[in-house]
């Protein structure tokens, strides 16, 4: 018989079966609800209230700088007033309150380093020293670029005009290009810093909190449910042995076939799963994705193959899946990885080809 002709006769034969047809058919809709669930919930970061009652520009800067920051605990963001940033603290909505009032940049010019920020704080937090770390970070972060750019100034190493360049036989040196090189050097790792992270199933919670934890979830069903698929196209192939279908086949013929059986369920599952991972947001490059689905159809092939030539018996195999699926998803980061607690684990995953497709993310 024809190879091609079989797996197209395999495929045909996948198209009548209304469960496995269901089931490719409900895993894009299920994962794109689960992203839109995951999606609409609430930001799991810390919520800290800002009050800005001064025209100060340092305060300012540092408040937009707060507010807009992706800090994986903490989430800034203002209130109207004065009191509604003590009543939101006291009613436990705000974890801590930071008033702005003073004229920043100037106490800090005449080296008044007490008392410039007003801090409100909840009666059980026990968060207020790691944020004031915070705050106070950022906020010497942005007036050391002001003293930069005053001290380079004053020293006539930033001319402000063309003509002031020539005379001085310098290059024309903006305060915009000394603030792309003062930020480029605070995350180039030429000095050190302090970063607070949350775990999650690949070892870190990113800075969007909860939602951004969703695709490395969707990610790990996807693995399982290609995994699944294998198993049902590995039942299909044990049973067609039994009932003779490849007694007839010899030499490389009768080892292509049982594959080919294989991958007429996996190719369609893999586009399914595809289409899912679009919809739920999570592709990351088309070809990455690509390369990651057809090294973990290989690894599959390889592992049911060898699955199926071990175990014959329709009955064990289907005994023997359950145990599969749960030592995959302990040995394998699919919803956390164990082995940064038990480091044997990194040894026993290799056998897992879920492994193989997570490497790649």
């Amino acid at each position: 018989m024809n190879l091609l002709t079989f797996f197209t006769l395999q495929l045909k034969r996948i198209c009548k079966r209304t469960l496995f047809l269901c089931l490719l058919l409900l895993f894009p809709i299920v994962l794109f609800f689960l992203s839109r669930a995951f999606s609409a919930e609430e930001d799991s970061r810390i919520s800290v209230g800002i009050y800005l009652d001064t025209e100060d520009t340092l305060a300012k800067t540092l408040c937009e700088k707060l507010v807009a920051s992706e800090d994986s605990l903490f989430s800034f963001s203002y209130t109207d007033t004065e009191e509604e940033l003590m009543k939101a603290v006291q009613s436990n909505r705000f974890e801590c309150g930071y008033l702005f009032q003073k004229d920043l940049g100037a106490e800090l010019d005449r080296n008044h380093l007490k008392n410039l920020i007003t801090v409100y704080t909840s009666e059980n937090t026990t968060c207020t020293g790691v944020l004031n770390e915070l705050v106070y970070a950022a906020l010497f972060e942005e007036y050391s670029l002001i003293r930069l750019q005053e001290t380079l100034q004053a020293a006539n190493h930033l001319p402000l005009t063309e003509d002031a360049s020539e005379n001085r036989s310098l290059p024309t040196v903006t305060k915009e290009e000394i603030e792309e090189i003062y930020r480029s050097h605070l995350t180039d790792g030429s000095t050190f810093r302090i970063e607070v992270i949350l775990p999650s199933s690949f070892g870190e919670l990113p800075a969007s909190g909860t939602r951004a934890a969703t695709k490395p979830l969707l990610r790990g069903l996807t693995s399982l449910f290609l995994l699944l698929c294998g198993f049902l196209a590995l039942l299909t192939s044990v049973r067609d042995n039994k009932n003779g279908l490849y007694a007839r086949l010899h030499g490389i013929r009768r080892l292509l076939c049982p594959c080919l059986t294989l991958s007429a369920y996996l190719l369609p599952s893999a586009f399914v799963c595809l289409v899912g991972l679009g919809l739920s947001g999570s592709l990351i490059h088309l070809g990455t994705e690509l390369l990651a689905l057809f090294c973990y159809l290989m690894a599959l092939l390889l592992f049911y193959s060898f699955l199926g030539a071990l175990f014959r018996n329709h009955t064990v195999l289907c005994a023997a899946f359950p145990v599969l699926v749960l030592c995959t998803l302990v040995f394998t980061p699919i919803i956390t990885d164990l082995s940064a607690f038990f480091p044997w684990i990194k040894a026993v995953r290799y056998v897992f080809p879920t492994y193989y497709y997570l490497l790649f993310f």
